[in-house]
């Protein structure tokens, strides 16, 4: 039995220095591109998720491919679907002998989550555009058909979204723009409101307060540890690799400083970002025309369909407000 003992020994003093290095190495160069490299899906590879697939007339959206560069010379590609003239609603007006006018048109910019794409969004777009709502849909940088290697969580994409913002304006001057983001596209949208004031309101769904506690979040939910000090190395080699300040990616102190209209939901039974973070965000909000939607049974995914049609009457409710 002793003998045995000390070979275990033997065994496990060989093996203990080849863990320490596995360890190491995993620490210093996986974990760091982790958060920052997403998987690019298709559609393809997430049917379930589309089951009419992925071509926009499946939807009887008739649209068009956009390229533009972003300030860094990245090229994104993304849909802009038109609303048909028809379904463009329209508002008495006190101004006109006629009394009636066409309403400002608006356009909705739509921002998926991390590997995911713009395609993932057309059943929502195929809804609002029967409200008569032009709808973007954008592969974010590093996702989809958009160039870019590295995810940053807001830091540079706010920036892309100025050049979206920029397209549409160019397009047509009297539109009233807003954009809604899903997850990691809904912590942009909040940052990209609080630095554009062009983009006039915002549906932000099941999204992070900031970046260094999603991380800890995200290392607990897939690892089972929940470690400070292990989000805090990786983001801090996160940023060297991408360039960027992981701490400023920070959605929560970003509505500080938002003052246009925004809808926040999240669902209550979310298993990758806990519903309190997206409250924190609400309560951060500084706008006075916010509301706040806790969407029952809901998970991270699918919170359209888990909150049915009550959802959705709250959220083109806000929608036909703007």
């Amino acid at each position: 039995m002793k003998k045995t003992m000390r070979r275990l020994f033997r065994v496990s003093l060989w093996i203990m220095p080849f863990l320490l290095l596995l360890t190491w190495w995993a620490v210093e160069q996986m974990l760091p591109y982790w958060p920052i490299k997403p998987y690019r899906q298709n559609p393809e590879q997430a049917s379930w998720r589309i089951p009419r697939g992925a071509d926009p007339a499946n939807y009887g959206l008739q649209a068009e491919v956009f390229e533009l560069r972003t300030p860094d010379s990245i090229l994104l590609q993304g849909f802009y679907i038109p609303a048909p003239k028809a379904a463009v609603p329209v508002a008495y007006s006190t101004l006109q002998p006629s009394g009636m006018r066409k309403s400002m048109p608006k356009t909705l910019i739509i921002l998926h989550g991390i590997s995911s794409c713009k395609e993932f969004f057309l059943p929502v777009a195929e809804k609002l555009v029967a409200e008569g709502i032009n709808v973007v849909l954008l592969d974010l940088r590093a996702h989809g058909q958009s160039g870019g290697e590295y995810c940053t969580f807001g830091y540079y994409e706010k920036h892309d979204l100025r050049a979206v913002v920029d397209m549409l304006l160019a397009r047509d001057s009297t539109q009233k723009i807003g954009i809604m983001g899903h997850s990691l596209g809904g912590a942009i949208a909040l940052q990209a409101l609080a630095f554009d004031q062009r983009l006039q309101f915002g549906i932000i769904e099941s999204t992070f307060n900031n970046l260094e506690s999603v991380v800890e979040q995200y290392g607990e939910n897939y690892f089972g540890i929940r470690s400070p000090w292990l989000a805090r190395r990786t983001l801090d080699k996160s940023g060297v690799i991408a360039r960027f300040d992981p701490y400023s990616v920070a959605p929560a102190e970003s509505a500080r400083h938002i003052t246009q209209p925004v809808f926040v939901a999240h669902g209550d039974s979310d298993e990758r970002i806990p519903w309190q973070f997206g409250q924190q965000n609400y309560m951060q909000l500084a706008s006075p025309d916010k509301q706040w939607y806790l969407i029952p049974n809901a998970g991270h995914n699918g919170i359209w369909k888990a909150g049915g049609a009550a959802y959705e009457a709250a959220l083109m409710g806000f929608l036909r407000r703007q």
